[in-house]
């Protein structure tokens, strides 16, 4: 089996403070795969470090076989990503900004012209097109996001809270060119809080809790026939109570709040 995505007891902090500690993993190509945790557990830094954004404090990151710290620019062209704050030239147009984003990875002008005409027909961005960046609403700029990180085709796509802001129209054609992505054979790495979502969609997940480490990792799939996990005895019959299970249940005190 063909690994996408390794992480070798990867580290990072921050002015001493630690934000990922000790996280290994694999993933599998081909795999829908779901990264989950609490605020502040890591996810965002663990996403940086395996995109190439941040340089580790310790460990080792490996895309598609190869380390990304040996030559991260030949790395970068095999994979697309949407980070949770948008990387975006507001001062464009999504047509020039996703034509530029597809002449950085090379495409071809034919293709780039016919790609990014599709992408803004499907996401509904075409009747935007006189309209700066800048003025887009959250949900219009996430599609912007993501139609970017899907343009060249990566092998290796991360996304990072793909579908907060989207409606619901758009969050089915994300979901469905997700599925797409995943049968040809590459590979999607997301984070997101939406576990009913994630259930639904992801193969496998990892749960990290703060500072990002391993609590864990499996198997999803017989959640969608009905059937439980087992964690450590304890039988989960959804993601959302293996989530609360091994992740911590937070919030659960009870209060003298009767104005709420």
């Amino acid at each position: 089996m063909q690994v996408a995505v390794e992480i070798f007891h990867l580290t990072k902090a921050y002015d001493g403070v630690t934000a990922v500690e000790d996280l290994s993993l694999s993933v599998p190509s081909g795999c829908l795969f779901g990264f989950l945790g609490p605020n502040s557990a890591g996810k965002s830094t663990t996403l940086g470090c395996l995109t190439g954004v941040l340089d580790p404090s310790g460990g080792e990151v490996k895309l598609l076989g190869q380390p990304m710290g040996r030559d991260a620019v030949a790395n970068k062209r095999h994979i697309g990503v949407m980070p949770e704050t948008l990387a975006l030239f507001d001062a464009l147009y999504a047509q020039e900004f996703l034509a530029f984003h597809g002449r950085m990875f090379g495409l071809a002008e034919a293709d780039v012209r016919r790609r990014v005409g599709e992408l803004l027909e499907v996401l509904e961005l075409d009747s935007e097109g006189r309209k700066p960046l800048a003025e887009f609403s959250a949900g219009m700029r996430k599609r912007v996001a993501f139609a970017a990180a899907i343009l060249h085709t990566p092998d290796i796509l991360f996304l990072d809270e793909p579908f907060e802001s989207i409606d619901p129209a758009g969050v089915a054609v994300m979901k469905q060119w997700l599925r797409t992505i995943v049968a040809q054979g590459r590979t999607v790495f997301m984070t997101s809080h939406v576990l009913d979502t994630v259930e639904r969609l992801c193969d496998r997940v990892a749960i990290i809790r703060s500072p990002g480490r391993l609590v864990w990792e499996g198997d999803i799939s017989s959640l969608a026939t009905g059937n439980s996990i087992d964690a450590g005895g304890h039988a989960c019959p959804t993601l959302e109570e293996l989530y609360l299970h091994v992740a911590g249940k937070r919030f659960t005190r009870e209060t003298s709040m009767e104005w709420v």
